[in-house]
């Protein structure tokens, strides 16, 4: 008889180890980019499109995206107005693949990434940018995908004729990533595209739990290679496979 209830013990617990996972599996919910609705976000050519660069000049573009399942979304920064687009700052998405950081490390390939982590779109931020929850609730953002792209690794690693490869010790460039919950910080998280010669080519995962509960995430970079008007190499990154904890 212990036996009998002894095996029905161990199954129980089985069972409710099996449903706990269940559960917070279900709870999970990742932003991806993919899909026709987010390929049609794509601007061609990469830089001074349409879809995020408007007509140059007369009107302000209104460039956002919105993601159902996770209801994380973001709008272009309007830092000057909205008027020069995703100049300005932003995050846009993207499907643009180029190893080439020898040659196009340049800003007319600012959309791309030197490798593919094997989904068709991804998301590239430029400048100060933010992303929050369309519905305003707070959630746990657990983890993301980072990269860098083609432009800023090509300027990082070899030099662009402004800002000097990062290749030495003391050398960083740095991502800053910032909870709010409402007006208050909840926490930062960072990750470093160089730092003392180390430099970052290609897909690495972001642990976010740290921040807790936010509404949303800013996205600010700082660099060891300064002039006047702040760090010198391009203010671009990527990331991918937002996970969101319902």
């Amino acid at each position: 008889m212990k036996k009998i209830l002894y095996s029905f013990a161990v199954l129980a617990m089985s069972m409710a180890v099996f449903t706990s996972c269940s559960d917070d599996d279900e709870n999970l919910k990742t932003l991806n980019f993919e899909g026709d609705q987010w390929t049609a976000k794509i601007d061609n050519p990469q830089y001074g499109g349409t879809l995020l660069y408007g007509d140059g000049g007369t009107t302000p573009v209104s460039y956002s995206w919105t993601d159902a399942n996770s209801q994380l979304s973001s709008s272009l920064t309007a830092a000057w107005g909205g008027l020069y687009g995703f100049a300005e700052g932003g995050v846009a998405v993207s499907n643009y693949i180029d190893a080439d950081i020898e040659n196009h490390a340049a800003y007319n390939y600012q959309l791309a990434v030197p490798v593919s982590n094997g989904s068709a779109n991804f998301a590239v931020v430029y400048c100060d940018a933010s992303i929050s929850f369309a519905d305003g609730k707070a959630r746990t953002i657990k983890s993301m995908d980072v990269s860098p792209t083609t432009y800023q690794l090509g300027a990082t690693k070899n030099g662009d004729g402004y800002a000097k490869a990062l290749t030495e010790q003391g050398d960083f460039l740095t991502v800053t990533i910032t909870g709010y919950k409402g007006d208050t910080q909840t926490g930062t998280v960072t990750f470093d595209l160089a730092k003392d010669g180390e430099i970052l080519e290609s897909w690495k995962k972001i642990d976010l739990s740290p921040l807790g509960e936010v509404n949303k995430l800013e996205f600010t970079m700082d660099g060891s290679d300064k002039s006047d008007w702040g760090v010198k190499h391009p203010k671009y990154f990527a990331f991918d496979n937002v996970v969101v904890k319902f």
